[in-house]
């Protein structure tokens, strides 16, 4: 990936070859005036639409290093990169000649008809602003999104999780890589980049896994014991005993039986947001320790 410096040096080269290619034309008359404006307009837009992303890159990388702040680092390159698109089209209305009064009434024409027929842009503009204004989502928030206009196969296996307390999250979730005005980019668990229209992002429920409310999640555990293995009496107190490294939040409780010979036991412990997968696989390896034990019928550490 080309560096600042790198796409500056590039972009003068650009300049100074579109500004050359304008002298050597206008000045040998090489072309009929229509096509002499045309080209004019062409130059500006060029040089100007790549000066304008380099310079909104550019401040991106300096105030994501320098500040930390993803909300600035998101509004003020946005805010330049936009400013600069004006400024060019500023500049190629008046190659044509276009004077302020009929840019004005041009303007307030062509904006009644842009602004039906470009509704859904306008929208996303709009929930855009929202969104980085109000921190709704922020660059680097885990994230899970939830809406049916956004495809997704919900979880209905195996079936015994009819019976189980967890609920099912829907939706899609991922890291926040980018916010724009008009969409917003989440990288998805598997790898892959999701590109949400802002107007369609801000419809949905998002859950924050990041939310600086909240820095732990409560992980349900069930491991069916055998009954003609354990002590009923004293099973709880021996789970117990098998987590005591972790903090239980609920339980352990002696639930339904899954069929005549298990009983299955279920509590609720403690997890770091970040960590809560590793935790649940460490604890439930305690209890399929603890349960391998009975059933070999060895004395518990």
């Amino acid at each position: 990936m080309l560096k600042f410096y790198q796409k500056f040096t590039i972009g003068i080269l650009l300049g100074f070859t579109l500004f050359a290619i304008n002298i050597v034309i206008l000045e040998k008359n090489l072309l009929p005036t229509i096509y002499e404006t045309a080209l004019k307009a062409s130059s500006i837009v060029i040089g100007g639409i790549y000066f304008t992303i380099i310079f909104s890159d550019g401040i991106r990388e300096i105030l994501i290093k320098e500040k930390n702040s993803s909300q600035v680092s998101i509004v003020i390159p946005n805010v330049v990169k936009y400013v600069g698109y004006i400024l060019v089209f500023i500049g190629v209305l008046a190659v044509f000649g276009v004077t302020s009064a009929e840019a004005l009434a041009g303007g307030t024409f062509a904006g009644l008809i842009l602004g039906l027929a470009l509704q859904p842009v306008l929208e996303n503009f709009f929930a855009g602003i929202l969104i980085i204004s109000t921190g709704f989502i922020s660059i680097g928030d885990h994230v899970r999104v939830l809406n049916s206009q956004i495809p997704y196969v919900p979880a209905n296996l195996p079936p015994y999780k009819f019976f189980s307390r967890e609920y099912i999250e829907q939706g899609l979730e991922g890291t926040v890589v980018e916010i724009d005005l008009f969409y917003s980019r989440v990288l998805l668990e598997n790898g892959r980049e999701l590109r949400i229209p802002n107007s369609l992002l801000l419809k949905s429920s998002v859950i924050d896994y990041t939310s600086k409310l909240s820095k732990n999640i409560y992980v349900s555990l069930r491991v069916e014991f055998p009954l003609d293995k354990v002590d009923l009496s004293t099973l709880e107190e021996q789970v117990k005993d098998s987590l005591k490294e972790f903090e239980i939040e609920e339980g352990p409780y002696l639930s339904e039986q899954s069929d005549k010979d298990n009983v299955i036991v279920s509590l609720r412990i403690v997890a770091d947001v970040n960590s809560w997968k590793r935790t649940k696989s460490d604890a439930l390896r305690e209890l399929l320790y603890l349960r391998s034990k009975m059933i070999k019928g060895q004395t518990l550490r």
